[in-house]
């Protein structure tokens, strides 16, 4: 079974929720293209990292969500390695232009859906948590972190999709 990225729910909203998330560490390409292309090509490259295509030729479990944050002419496609795993534990990339990185503990607000994605669908749901945050007078940052936590084979309405918004720690 698929290990999802640890967090603590602070605060539940009608339509959203607030969470804490545990440091993390992220292996992460970019991609050009728009959120399907973008996401389907970094998949594969950050698939083949974890199933052994790295310099160690170790294998990483597999977690959810793969996110991607969009960036200038496409998408930065991130996988978070397992929660227990030290930044000097993660093998060395050994191509595709990988980049691992260490992220601290955080607040975001999340938003969840159902059903396929594409721009629109991602778009729509950022719109609608930056509207809600908003009228609860919660800031946050602007970038938004688009979360999916199925395989593609996961029938389209059981699939579990989620934007996330980083709020403001000032």
């Amino acid at each position: 079974m698929t290990k999802v990225q640890k967090y603590e729910v602070v605060k539940s909203y009608k339509d959203f929720e607030v969470r804490n998330y545990a440091p993390f560490i992220t292996v992460s390409t970019h991609e050009s293209g728009n959120i399907l292309s973008a996401g389907n090509q970094g998949f594969r490259k950050l698939a083949n990292f974890i199933f052994g295509g790295n310099a160690e030729s170790r294998q990483i479990p597999m977690t959810t969500p793969v996110t991607q944050v969009p960036i200038d002419n496409g998408y930065e496609v991130s996988f978070v390695m397992p929660h227990d795993t030290a930044m000097s534990d993660v093998p060395n990339p050994s191509g595709d232009n990988l980049q691992i990185a260490e992220h601290p503990a955080v607040k975001m607000a999340a938003i969840r859906f159902s059903g396929t994605v594409g721009d629109n669908t991602f778009s729509n749901n950022e719109k609608k948590l930056k509207d809600l945050l908003l009228a609860q007078g919660i800031e946050f940052e602007p970038t938004p972190i688009y979360a999916r936590y199925n395989a593609p084979t996961t029938p389209f309405f059981l699939r579990r999709n989620e934007v996330l918004l980083v709020i403001d720690k000032s």
